[in-house]
């Protein structure tokens, strides 16, 4: 695919808002037609999403099945100013709002965006990429929320709420059939009388056709096989207490998505970052096709893709199955307590879950093997909130406390035969390589954290008009981390470090090498001497923070369909460490926390007697020691790193309109403006760095990175009926997300993209039936939303979906 030029995207732009705005230019105005409030809990009460003042998207199950989205992840597509991307093939997920977000594919890694699903903290991405089913609504909270939420965030958080037994007995199902032999099958039951109701779901998805293509032989990769279940069962024990205890399990076997490589040096880069086999082939001169262009290189069809399926150590015989695929598995259990006492209530919400995985990944694009892995994660996670809360005429308030503990371990295995650090070097002639080719590595690392915190929060009404909200949450947490890259069975490592240190290391043996210049074990103090081995040892540390947050806001209601806002919060988000390969024990030493101020003032305004929904927002952060990727400075050469951001600032504005100019027709609008700069930061020069010594850059001025300037997301749907009571629905939604430069790595950069869909459905009006035929990615748009270095040397992309068509078909029981 050709890089788009900027004409050439200010026309789609141009284009796509010129359809979207002929549209609302249509509408005639009939008095009868009003919007539907919609209610969330974004404040731990029910309140309608027009009368509290922060910034929130908010989406009904129907609308999410309606836009196809399966995962968490998959909410970007509907949420303008929030993106997911990835920044290596781990299976780790990355969410940014706003342009807060961080950049690290270890699975340790604790992200910006808090994610929830029923009030449970889910602290670790990569265990939110479970099937999304059977949901009541989701929210989208933009900026930091550190008084109500549990674990330290600073971008925001998304609350998944799933749908609650009722008393009515009740079923339905939801069969979908798609492209690339796709069945997606969705359905519950409920029911209940006055004591106790439950509520069963389940949703399977099933592919046995792949949806990528090879590049370099036929081969198909993406076939889908996930299942998930819930079940909910609501005891009203007496009139002041209720109890609602739910279970829910999750399995995915399906595979993973594969890498597309290409050259960089069309696009402003290297060719590669380092080099690798086969490449040698076709840009030395001795290579037997030199001077043609690899067949694996692909920047034009989003279908085509290259993968590893299998590699045998030439050492040991072993043979690895390392075809992307996942063997993932989520268990968990969550019981909420409420406690009526008087005027006022205790909750209690009890969340524990266990997560486990054995995935593989190939990060490379190639057949060939510079980069593949496999990981296997077992995480355990445990919360306990308790909070009392009250309505005392013109004060809400709520005060608790919360308390969090989760461990992980995670064992990766690393293949790299082919890239510049194993047989790759040879014909490259990269001689520290060439004579012990490192071929095989094991990373295991171990996490314990422990944190607990006390908050309140305070909504005064002091005047009809006025309205003061106060909140404060002090939080204690410790994270203990061990973890090293270790001699891999076939030693290859060992035989690297035993020939460059006169080591003595076999397999098993941790091979981190201690480069730190004040500790006894330092390799330069030991080498030469039979201390030696000491210079490689596992790396442990601590951290601990203790910290105060909180939000000062400021509401004004000009009257029952005006609200205009002002908001001060502080977030922050603790520390932790690099989970990544390692060469060198300063790789590992923890990142510090980060500390987000946010200035924000919106309005949201109801017009037309009720017809539309304006909602509009400018803000800005003060954004200090962010957490972001850098390059870390090592033995065997510059390889993967974290650290700190100094200052840097975001400044943005989003309007949200929801209009409906007719009965039956419906016109959504969302669209978010950033500008993001590194205001400081001296990063790491990865040309003039040689170990030991670090060279650094002033790169202030830098745009973050995952922060496209401009994105937008508009529906129009119409529903109107027919003979016979029959709904006739016609619909149709477009999304943008605008190009990035990748911050202080060009090779991360991503080119903007635009997404149609369409749907059109027949159903009764009573909504018992409803057939839905559907096209997503309606224009086949060739496009990723995540690119990166390929592990050791190639560049990469991510590629997003193409055209998909199907049918759905959806019968409810009862109710």
């Amino acid at each position: 695919m050709a890089p788009i030029h900027p004409a050439t995207g200010l026309q789609r732009r141009q284009l796509s808002a010129a359809v979207l705005l002929a549209t609302l230019a249509t509408g005639a105005t009939v008095a009868h037609a009003q919007l539907e409030e919609v209610v969330v809990t974004a404040q731990k009460r029910a309140q309608s999403a027009n009368d509290v003042g922060i910034t929130i998207n908010a989406f009904t199950g129907d609308q999410l099945r309606d836009f196809g989205v399966l995962t968490a992840e998959d909410i970007a597509m509907l949420t303008p100013g929030l993106t997911v991307n990835e920044t290596a093939a781990t299976g780790v997920p990355l969410y940014t709002i706003r342009g807060v977000g961080f950049q690290d594919y270890s699975t340790a890694a604790s992200s910006t965006v808090g994610i929830y699903f029923d009030e449970v903290a889910m602290p670790y991405t990569v265990m939110t990429r479970g099937l999304v089913f059977d949901t009541e609504r989701v929210e989208v909270l933009k900026g930091p929320q550190g008084d109500l939420y549990g674990r330290n965030t600073t971008a925001g958080q998304i609350n998944f709420i799933s749908n609650k037994p009722t008393r009515e007995f009740g079923a339905g199902a939801t069969a979908s059939y798609g492209s690339y032999s796709t069945w997606d099958l969705e359905g519950f039951v409920t029911g209940g009388n006055d004591l106790a109701q439950g509520r069963l779901a389940f949703k399977t998805i099933q592919s046995s056709k792949g949806w990528q293509k090879s590049a370099t032989r036929d081969d198909k990769l993406g076939e889908k096989d996930a299942t998930a279940l819930r079940g909910i069962v609501n005891l009203d024990i007496s009139d002041t207490v209720r109890l609602m205890l739910s279970t829910h399990y999750v399995k995915d076997d399906s595979e993973n998505k594969a890498n597309t490589a290409y050259g960089g040096t069309p696009f402003g880069l290297g060719e590669f970052t380092n080099p690798y086999t086969p490449l040698d082939e076709y840009l030395l001169p001795t290579g037997s096709n030199f001077g043609e262009t690899p067949p694996w290189y692909s920047t034009g069809d989003n279908e085509v893709a290259d993968w590893t399926n299998n590699y045998t150590s030439p050492i040991t015989g072993k043979t690895f199955n390392i075809r992307p695929r996942r063997d993932n598995e989520l268990t968990g259990f969550a019981a909420r307590l409420e406690w009526d006492i008087g005027s006022m209530t205790l909750t209690s919400v009890t969340g524990y879950n266990e997560f486990e995985r054995e995935e593989a990944n190939d990060w490379d694009g190639g057949f060939y093997n510079d980069s593949s892995n496999i990981n296997t994660t077992d995480l355990e996670v445990f919360s306990q909130e308790l909070r009392l809360s009250g309505d005392t005429g013109p004060v809400n308030w709520v005060g608790g406390l919360y308390y969090a503990k989760d461990e992980m371990d995670e064992y990766y295995h690393y293949f790299m035969s082919d890239s510049v650090f194993g047989f790759g070097s040879i014909p490259w002639g990269v001689d520290l390589f060439a004579a012990t080719p490192i071929l095989e590595l094991d990373t295991k690392y171990s996490q314990e954290t422990e944190s607990a915190a006390v908050f309140g929060h305070v909504e005064w009404q002091f005047t009809d008009a006025w309205r003061l909200t106060l909140g404060a949450r002090y939080t204690e947490e410790d994270r203990d981390w061990a973890g090293c890259t270790f001699v891999a069975e076939d030693g290859s490592l060992g035989n690297f470090l035993n020939a460059n240190f006169g080591a003595n290391l076999g397999p098993g043996d941790c091979g981190t090498i201690n480069d730190d210049p004040t500790s006894p074990d330092y390799i330069f103090a030991v080498i030469g001497t039979p201390r030696v081995n000491d210079a490689f040892q596992v790396y442990e540390d601590s951290i601990s923070t203790d910290r105060w947050m909180g939000k000062v806001g400021l509401d004004y209601s000009l009257n029952d369909d005006l609200l205009m806002y002002g908001m001060v919060s502080v977030g922050f988000k603790s520390g932790g460490f690099n989970g990544a390969n390692s060469n060198t024990t300063q790789q590992l030493t923890p990142y510090d926390e980060e500390k987000l101020t946010s200035y924000e003032v919106g309005m949201k305004a109801t017009l037309l007697e009720g017809r539309m929904q304006l909602n509009a927002a400018t803000f800005f952060y003060d954004y200090e020691d962010k957490q972001e990727q850098d390059t870390a400075v090592t033995f065997v050469g510059n390889i993967s790193g974290l650290t700190n951001v100094p200052e840097s600032e975001i400044t943005g504005a989003e309007v949200d309109l929801k209009w409906q100019p007719v009965t039956g027709l419906n016109v959504n609008l969302g669209v978010a403006w950033l500008d993001t700069e590194v205001t400081k930061w001296n990063a790491v020069d990865p040309v003039q760095s040689s170990w030991p010594v670090t060279v650094r850059r002033d790169v202030s001025g830098i745009e973050l990175a995952q922060a496209p300037e401009w994105s937008y997301a508009g529906l129009v749907s119409y529903e109107w009926p027919l003979a016979n009571g029959l709904v006739l629905e016609v619909a149709g939604d477009v999304s943008f997300t605008d190009d990035t430069t990748g911050g202080v790595s060009p090779e991360d950069a991503t080119e903007d993209y635009t997404l149609f869909n369409a749907r059109l459905g027949v159903g009764s009006a009573d909504g018992q039936w409803r057939a839905l035929v559907w096209t997503r990615n309606l224009t086949d748009e060739d496009y990723y939303p995540a690119a990166y270095t390929g592990g050791n040397g190639p560049f990469v992309r991510s590629y997003g979906m193409p055209r998909t068509v199907g049918i759905t078909l959806n019968y409810n029981f009862g109710q």
